[in-house]
């Protein structure tokens, strides 16, 4: 079940993705969704959660389609890299300990906005 209409997503959220892939997108953006909530959505009814839960179900969805859109494109490309050369093809990564919503993919807007429902008592 997508949590967010592609109408919703464009005109009230206002999303960044323009492209026709905005349903696939959504409908990945709310697997995730389910996931994360690990199923608590389905199991109470998306009607029964209370208006602020709906409101910020739909909202992570909608956050969760952007960030797809930003790393497809490569926005975040490059981000862990520390030191490049060009002869030789050397590449220096740093090292780090992954967040939780890295791990995720769902970046973290959309992570702390789930986490204020209530629905993600338990982590990854």
């Amino acid at each position: 079940m997508a949590y967010v209409t592609q109408k919703h997503y464009r005109q009230v959220y206002k999303g960044i993705c323009k492209d026709g892939d905005v349903k696939g997108l959504i409908a990945a953006a709310s697997a995730l969704v389910d996931v994360l909530t690990h199923n608590r959505i389905h199991a109470m009814g998306f009607e029964n959660l209370t208006n602020f839960q709906r409101a910020a179900v739909k909202k992570a969805c909608c956050l969760i389609v952007d960030y797809m859109v930003q790393t497809q494109s490569g926005a975040h490309m490059g981000a862990d890299v520390d030191s490049f050369s060009l002869q030789d093809m050397r590449v220096h990564m740093r090292r780090r300990k992954l967040r939780p919503w890295e791990v995720a993919g769902c970046g973290l807007w959309a992570w702390t906005t789930l986490m204020q429902t209530g629905l993600m008592r338990r982590s990854l």
